[in-house]
Order: structure tokens, then C-alpha cells, then sequence
């Protein structure tokens, strides 16, 4: 019997993106030649990265909080709840966001189940 896949929110892919993007910034500018960082650092581009960080950061922050929508009846999910960690099963004692690790095992969830259709998907 085959298995459902479940349908996907990319809650997690958000902050993987500003991650990837920061730290391949942070790896040319350590590996990259003192001739080749003035040119960059004359440029646009280079003047434009502290905002990018500032913005990234910010980002962050704000988009934890933004509920999310079920990718199977479109209804709110909430992204601070008191939820069940799907490794260890016990539940986190108080409201966390669904990005944050598990208190007990320090596992990041990998899926999230809605109120409303009782339908588990993948954040």
C-alpha cells in the first residue's frame, strides 16, 4: 500500500533561504582574494548587504509569528501553540513556535497538524 504524501507549507524553507544566502555572502568574503573584495566592495551590491542582513534578520524575527494556512482546508494555523513533538511525543508545557526545537529531545518538528481538518502536513 502506498503511502500519502503530506502537502508542504515550506515554513521551514523560508528561514533555511536566509540562511544559505547569508552565509554563502559570509564564504566569498573570507575566501575571496583582497583585489577582488575592493572591486566588490566599490559596488552596489556590497552597499545594498547591510540592509539584505538587517532585513534578514528582521525577517526572522516577524515571519515566526505569522500564522500559517493549511495546505488542506486554507484555514489559520496558529504558529505559537502548545504543541506535541512528533520524536518524543510529550508536550512542550507551554506556548513555542512550531520553528523552535523541542524542549525535551532538541528535535525541530517536521510536521504540523491543523485544528480545524485534524490533517497533519509538513511545514
Amino acid at each position: 500500500m502506498e503511502e500519502k504524501s503530506l502537502k508542504s507549507v515550506y515554513f521551514h524553507f523560508r528561514f533555511k533561504f536566509l540562511a544559505v544566502t547569508s552565509i554563502a555572502f559570509l564564504l566569498y568574503v573570507i575566501l575571496s582574494g583582497s583585489g577582488e573584495f575592493d572591486q566588490f566592495s566599490s559596488s552596489i551590491q556590497f552597499k545594498l548587504i547591510g540592509p539584505f542582513f538587517v532585513f534578514a534578520g528582521i525577517s526572522f524575527l516577524i515571519f515566526r509569528r505569522f500564522p500559517i494556512k493549511c495546505p488542506v482546508c486554507n484555514t489559520l494555523v496558529a504558529t505559537k501553540k502548545n504543541w506535541e513533538c512528533a520524536y518524543c511525543h510529550k508536550s512542550q508545557g507551554k506556548d513555542r513556535y512550531l520553528i523552535d526545537k523541542c524542549v525535551h529531545c532538541r528535535q525541530l518538528q517536521s510536521t504540523a497538524s491543523c485544528e480545524h481538518c485534524k490533517q497533519e502536513f509538513l511545514l
